[in-house]
Formats: C-alpha cells, structure tokens, sequence
C-alpha cells in the first residue's frame, strides 16, 4: 500500500487527507470506500436524467467527499457542477462530466494499483 504515491499520482493532495485522517490506514479505508460506493454514479444518473436538483444534491455531497479525502480533481470538478447548477436548469456540463469520467476512472486504476 502506498497511499502517498497514489495521491502523487492523482494530483490529490496527500498532506490534507493526512491532516484530516492521521494516518495512513484510514485514508486507505475511506479511499476504498469512495470507490466502493455510489455517488459518481448517482451523478452521473442525474445528469443523464436532466434532475438538475438531483445533480445539484449529488454534485455537493461529492463535493464534501472528495475534500474530506483530498481527492483535489475531483474536488474542483464537483464544485463547478454544484455551482453551475446551484440556480440554473438546463445547463450544459457535458465537458465537466466528461473530464468527471476520465478523472474518477484515472483514480479507481491508480486505487487498484497502489491501495486495494
């Protein structure tokens, strides 16, 4: 497990989720975590369903998440999506969710190659 070359990697930065987590093992766990569960693709469902409400709500708490972790790619990616969509329906984010894609896809091979 090397958790410090996986947020090289990533361009996340590992300080912050040593700060907020202390050590290494736990960053591990709610890294495992993250990738286990359903939020991007909750996301992305919304999007897909045109649910600006829904992408609004799934694009904050994934916002929350990827801070927590210092997933810092993720991170600035949901917060444009949260903000595109805080006031406005319809907005199209097709580039954002693309480069979302590529990014979280990025992160759950380097995931696999340096934690789990």
């Amino acid at each position: 497990m090397d958790v410090k070359k996986f947020y090289e990697e990533i361009g996340g930065s590992y300080q912050d989720a040593l700060n907020i987590m202390m050590n290494d093992a736990l960053i591990a766990r709610m890294l495992t975590k993250f990738i286990a569960g359903d939020s991007v693709d909750k996301l992305f469902a919304a999007y897909e369903a045109k649910d600006y409400r829904s992408v609004f709500a799934a694009s904050h708490a994934l916002k929350g998440v990827a801070g927590n972790l210092a997933l810092s790619p993720i991170f600035q990616l949901a917060s444009k999506i949260t903000e595109a969509t805080r006031y406005d329906d319809g907005v199209n984010l097709d580039a954002e969710f693309a480069e979302l894609k590529k990014t979280y896809e990025l992160i759950k091979a380097k995931h696999q190659e340096h934690i789990a």
